[in-house]
């Protein structure tokens, strides 16, 4: 899809720079003022929040995804209007972005859970076969509405899972250990900068868990914790210095190229991080725990997939990887045996 400069004022696409508005009733208090919209959404999301926008959209979608052919048709059929409303998980913020981008719209983002980056980041990857193509200046909402009556409106589990971008980090500290300890190609270890990175991770865990009620149900401010992670982390000091080799955000791509369907995003991160830090041998004990604790699902049982799918995607981790110009791994250089794999599945999968 060719890129269509916007009419727009030049906008920060920093994230962390972004207007996020957190509260109960936001959405209620906003939802008049719109009046000629876009609604780019899913069903699910859609009837959480319908009722709090008086004034029907001059167009709803329910998104299908980020397949480019359905984008690109999709800009073609959508009417004028004044703004474009992203509703509900990843996807649909994604959309969403894309059409105010190509457009030349204002862009509204208003997430229904939590559990995603999609946040926090203006970037967005088109589905182009035979992979992905990535686009980092795009748009930036005018605000975000986080409404905590909308977002706890979902299965808790979703917005769970949220603390799986923020406990995959790990996975930077533990692949750039092991890649300075066994390799001459990497970025000299720094203590510090592995210290401050860990505490973080720790920090927003502890912070995050203590707000779970009886049945899971994060409070306000576990939601807003799921949500600022996504931001956060480009503070976290291994971000700028590029040290990770980890596998986790790839595993979530592969899973998808190999297997032609998506599961919750972060649930997917979580189950790669677990596997990134038993292959490199770094954290897998603390990563299990604090996944435990904040309540998140990675066993391949609890979020849709099968361990033979696992392996599947771990056979063919490498030529993605290597397809989208992504850093080296672990397994690059190793493999696991059929004992070892399951030795690995074991770990994950115990109690």
């Amino acid at each position: 899809m060719p890129h269509t400069p916007s009419t727009t004022t030049p906008m920060n696409l920093d994230s962390r720079t972004w207007d996020a508005r957190y509260g109960r009733g936001i959405l209620a208090a906003h939802g008049p003022q719109y009046t000629d919209y876009i609604a780019i959404t899913s069903p699910s999301a859609w009837a959480v929040v319908e009722t709090l926008l008086p004034h029907a959209p001059r167009a709803l979608e329910f998104q299908r995804g980020m397949d480019e052919d359905y984008l690109e048709a999709l800009i073609q059929r959508l009417p004028d209007a004044e703004i474009v409303l992203a509703i509900g998980g990843g996807n649909a913020l994604d959309v969403g972005k894309v059409a105010a981008w190509k457009l030349g719209k204002p862009l509204i983002m208003i997430p229904t859970i939590v559990s995603t980056g999609a946040i926090f980041q203006a970037p967005v990857a088109f589905r182009r076969q035979p992979v992905w193509q990535f686009y980092f200046d795009t748009v930036a909402p005018e605000y975000l509405l986080l409404d905590f009556d909308v977002i706890a409106a979902a299965p808790p589990h979703l917005n769970r899972a949220g603390m799986g971008e923020c406990i995959c980090i790990l996975g930077h500290v533990g692949s750039w250990r092991w890649w300075a300890d066994n390799r001459t190609d990497g970025i000299p270890w720094d203590q510090s900068v592995a210290d401050a990175t860990h505490e973080w991770v720790r920090r927003r865990c502890r912070d995050f868990a203590a707000g779970l009620d009886t049945d899971g149900r994060p409070n306000d401010e576990s939601l807003r914790i799921a949500s600022e992670v996504n931001r956060e982390r480009y503070d976290v000091p291994t971000h700028d210095l590029k040290v990770s080799h980890s596998i986790d955000h790839t595993f979530v791509m592969a899973f998808e190229w190999v297997h032609g369907y998506e599961l919750i995003h972060s649930e997917v991160v979580s189950l790669g991080a677990l596997i990134n830090a038993y292959v490199y041998e770094w954290g897998f004990k603390e990563t299990k725990s604090l996944l435990d604790a904040c309540q998140v699902r990675y066993r391949p049982a609890d979020i849709g997939c099968t361990w033979d799918q696992v392996k599947a995607v771990l056979a063919n981790l490498n030529e993605l990887n290597d397809r989208l110009g992504h850093a080296q791994n672990w397994f690059h250089l190793n493999s696991l045996s059929d004992q070892s794999f399951q030795q690995m599945a074991d770990a994950i999968d115990a109690p």
